[in-house]
């Protein structure tokens, strides 16, 4: 009897994990990971959103200080051309000669900035100064003076900045900021 009872203490004082207790660790680190797998993706998201947002206030502070500097916009007007509010959209090439204003940027050859204030960090020497998504941002100004420009309905400020964010399917959306699948980001927002 005794040795039945010795045998018994032995086998309970080894160690190990029974088959309840590897599944419940094994439930437990599956539901972290699911928990993980939704969650990442969608702070990653916000946090290019809010480089994003951070971006295009900077760009509208710069356009802003150059004006204060230099009393004028930065962009080569043809005659006549501040009767429109449109005139100011600065994308594509004209975003890269923004920039390049903007950052004092050496391959500046359009020499509005004479002094070569630096009013703006950030983007590549050539001008391009792309969101997270590498798209261009896009600066609208008011070139004609009326404080006022036009994004789908007349917005009462004098520059503004946008991001066509998150694209769906690679493509660019210029939408309606009112319309619920708009995913574009705004500077006035």
């Amino acid at each position: 009897m005794d040795q039945i009872l010795r045998k018994n203490v032995k086998r309970s004082s080894q160690t190990g994990f029974t088959l309840v207790e590897l599944l419940v660790v094994i439930g437990i680190i599956g539901l972290l990971v699911g928990l993980i797998s939704v969650a990442v993706p969608k702070a990653i998201e916000s946090g290019m959103k809010a480089k994003t947002k951070g971006e295009l206030t900077a760009i509208v502070a710069a356009v802003k200080a150059y004006r204060q500097e230099y009393g004028g916009w930065p962009v080569n007007l043809p005659d006549g051309a501040g009767d429109e509010n449109t005139v100011g959209w600065c994308d594509g090439d004209k975003s890269k000669t923004l920039m390049k204003i903007l950052c004092a940027s050496p391959q500046d050859t359009s020499g509005l900035n004479p002094k070569g204030v630096r009013f703006l960090e950030g983007p590549a020497q050539d001008g391009t100064f792309l969101d997270p998504w590498n798209t261009q941002y896009i600066v609208q100004l008011d070139t004609n003076d009326s404080n006022s420009v036009w994004y789908y309905g007349n917005i009462s400020l004098s520059v503004i900045a946008l991001s066509f964010g998150p694209q769906v399917g690679g493509q660019t959306q210029q939408l309606n900021p009112d319309d619920p699948k708009c995913k574009n980001i705004f500077s006035w927002r």
